[in-house]
C-alpha cells in the first residue's frame, strides 16, 4: 500500500476519527480545525497552511461548502478553500475528499489537475449516515419543544435517504407527520408507512397547518419567500446543506425561526459515521493509487 500525506481539516468527532484510521494504516496524518487534540499518531497543525503544506490528500467535512467555507465550528477562524490552499498542497499527487463541491471548486482543481472525489455521490454512504442524521434530528426536536413530540403537527418535506428515516422516527413516537414529496410513488409510500402525503406542489398550504417543518430537500424554493408571513409562529428545522433549503437571511428578517444544524451526524455518532466516511476515503486512495500505477481498480467511484 502506498502511504500519503494526509490533511483532515475542520468538522467535528468524525473527521477526528477518520484521521486516526488514516494513521493506523500507516498515512502521515495530520488535523487541523478540530476540538480534539493529538492522538493515536495524528499531529494537529498550529495552522491550515501548516496542515496542508507538501500535503497529497486533503480530507473535508461532509457537510457543503458554504461559499468557499468549510463546515468548521471548533476552528480558531474560518477555513477557506480556495487556489491559495490547495496551491500549498501536493494535491494534483492525490486529491481531495469531501461532502459536496461548487462549480468554482471544480474548476479551480481541474485547472490545477486536482482530482475532487464527493461522498454525496456514494449512495451507500447516504443511507448509512441517515441513522445518525435522523437521531440527532430527534434529539434537537426534544431539546427544542415543551412538549411530547406527538402534541406537535410535523410536516417533513423530502422523502429521500435521510428524510424517509426522519418519517420513520416520527412515526415511532406516535407522530403522524405530513410527507411532502413528489411522485405517485413515493406518496404512495408514505401512505403506507402511516405518514400523511402530500404533493410537493401543495406544501406551501401544509406548512400553515404545521407547528414543525423538517426541511430535507437542498434547495432554496423548499420553503419558498410566500409562505414567511405563514410561518412566524411555526419552528423550522433545515438539515439542507448550503444554501439550504430556504433564503435563510429572508426568513431570519421576516421574523421566522429557523434552526440549520449542521453536523447531526458527527454529532450524534461520530465514530458510525467516521467509520462510513473513511471506507470511501481509503476506496478513493485505493483508486487513485490503482489508476497511477496501471492497474486493476479495486472497484469504481461513484
Amino acid at each position: 500500500m502506498r502511504h500519503y500525506r494526509v490533511a483532515v481539516l475542520g468538522g467535528d468527532g468524525r473527521e477526528v476519527h477518520v484521521a486516526q484510521r488514516l494513521a493506523s494504516d500507516g498515512h502521515d496524518a495530520v488535523c487541523y480545525g478540530q476540538a480534539a487534540g493529538a492522538s493515536d499518531g495524528v499531529r494537529v497543525a498550529a495552522s491550515v497552511a501548516d496542515a496542508v503544506r507538501g500535503t497529497e490528500w486533503l480530507v473535508l467535512p461532509s457537510p457543503g461548502l458554504n461559499g468557499d467555507v468549510i463546515y468548521a465550528p471548533d476552528a480558531p477562524e474560518p477555513i477557506v478553500v480556495d487556489a491559495a490552499l490547495l496551491e500549498q498542497s501536493e494535491a494534483r499527487e492525490g486529491g481531495v475528499v469531501m461532502g459536496r463541491s461548487t462549480p468554482k471548486l471544480d474548476e479551480i482543481a481541474s485547472r490545477m489537475s486536482i482530482q475532487i472525489y464527493q461522498l454525496k455521490d456514494d449512495p451507500g454512504l447516504a443511507t448509512r449516515l441517515s441513522t445518525g442524521v435522523a437521531e440527532g434530528v430527534m434529539r434537537l426536536l426534544i431539546e427544542l419543544t415543551r412538549r411530547i413530540l406527538r402534541e406537535h403537527r410535523f410536516l417533513v418535506i423530502g422523502y429521500g435517504v435521510t428524510g424517509s428515516v426522519i418519517v420513520d422516527y416520527l412515526l415511532a413516537t406516535h407522530c403522524t407527520p405530513q410527507v411532502a414529496v413528489r411522485g405517485p410513488r413515493w406518496l404512495e409510500r408514505a401512505r403506507q408507512c402511516g405518514a400523511i402525503p402530500v404533493p410537493y406542489d401543495d406544501r406551501v398550504e401544509a406548512m400553515g397547518e404545521a407547528d414543525i417543518i423538517i426541511n430535507t430537500v437542498p434547495s432554496t424554493d423548499a420553503i419558498p419567500p410566500e409562505a414567511f408571513a405563514s410561518l412566524r409562529d411555526r419552528m423550522i428545522v433545515d438539515i439542507a446543506s448550503p444554501p439550504g433549503g430556504l433564503d435563510h437571511e429572508a426568513a431570519r428578517k421576516a421574523g421566522v425561526q429557523v434552526h440549520w444544524p449542521r453536523g447531526l451526524a458527527g454529532g450524534r455518532a461520530p465514530l458510525t459515521a467516521g467509520d462510513a466516511q473513511y471506507a470511501f476515503i481509503a476506496k478513493a486512495i485505493a483508486t487513485r493509487n490503482a489508476a497511477k500505477d496501471g492497474s486493476t481498480s479495486p472497484g469504481e467511484l461513484p
